[in-house]
């Protein structure tokens, strides 16, 4: 049977997971898919994530490929990788390709939200997902800051010293705060990021609404391009990585009309693989 070739739009919950990637005797998003895969595909296969999500950060749309021979349409495919996955993770939808994909190298970009509960008591029904904060918290010092860290900027002071990508160059079309009850939203649109990048603009953003920072220091620690000056690495948990972007889903992205970056504006090579 012909290998064929799918995207998969993947839930999940990853408080007791190590992360996306695979690792060597613990449990991670990518060992069970790979399992669930293997109950399916009882020859080779490969599957690819759009990205790394770090131990304790949920999703709700991660994407992955999946280049296996099979028989089951896309709807099939979908209750049977459920049925082998634990509960914590879903695949929601699968589509089909005529052509091998690549949910990294066809990204245009991608969409997180860190997400505070600011309260005195903890919330049993958010706290999987939700930073806990009790102290009070500025959110339009928080906004006023944001805005410093829209565009194309080197991000290196808001990079972990693990990261290992060759440089920290990125380009954010949208840093947004709001507020709404007890819950603060933080969220991030970008091409790119680069390791613990959102939580560690989430730590410093949080300093500024605390009065620890003033909205203009984020500016010159953009310039200072040092770790050290920047806010703590925000806790995982706080972290859902929401959409991934591709040239067929790009209406609700925002992205600015005159924006330049890597792989946009899209190609029409590229765009043509979204076209089924």
């Amino acid at each position: 049977m012909q290998a064929r070739y799918f995207r998969a739009f993947v839930a999940y919950d990853g408080t007791d997971f190590c992360g996306f990637q695979e690792q060597l005797g613990q449990e991670s998003i990518q060992s069970a898919l790979n399992h669930a895969i293997g109950v399916i595909c009882k020859t080779e296969f490969k599957m690819m994530g759009a990205g790394r999500t770090d131990a304790g950060v949920h999703a709700r749309a991660q994407v992955i490929s999946i280049e296996m021979a099979t028989d089951l349409s896309t709807d099939k495919l979908v209750l049977a990788l459920c049925h082998g996955l634990p509960k914590s993770i879903r695949v929601f939808r699968v589509d089909e390709f005529k052509q091998p994909f690549n949910p990294k190298n066809h990204a245009i970009g991608k969409r997180y939200v860190y997400r505070i509960w600011n309260a005195p008591c903890s919330d049993p029904f958010r706290d999987r997902f939700m930073w806990h904060l009790r102290r009070q918290i500025d959110v339009s010092a928080m906004q006023e800051a944001a805005r410093f860290l829209v565009g194309e900027h080197d991000f290196e002071s808001f990079r972990s010293a693990q990261c290992s990508a060759a440089h920290a160059r990125r380009y954010i079309w949208a840093v947004n705060v709001s507020k709404s009850d007890h819950e603060i939203q933080i969220e991030v649109r970008g091409n790119a990021f680069c390791h613990n990048m959102v939580r560690i603009i989430a730590g410093t953003l949080l300093e500024v609404g605390t009065g620890k920072k003033q909205p203009a220091d984020v500016a010159a620690i953009l310039g200072q391009k040092d770790r050290t000056k920047a806010g703590i690495t925000a806790p995982a948990k706080g972290l859902t990585l929401e959409e991934v972007y591709y040239p067929d889903n790009l209406e609700g992205a925002n992205i600015p009309a005159d924006a330049v970056f890597p792989r946009y504006p899209v190609t029409s090579e590229l765009g043509s693989m979204f076209i089924r």
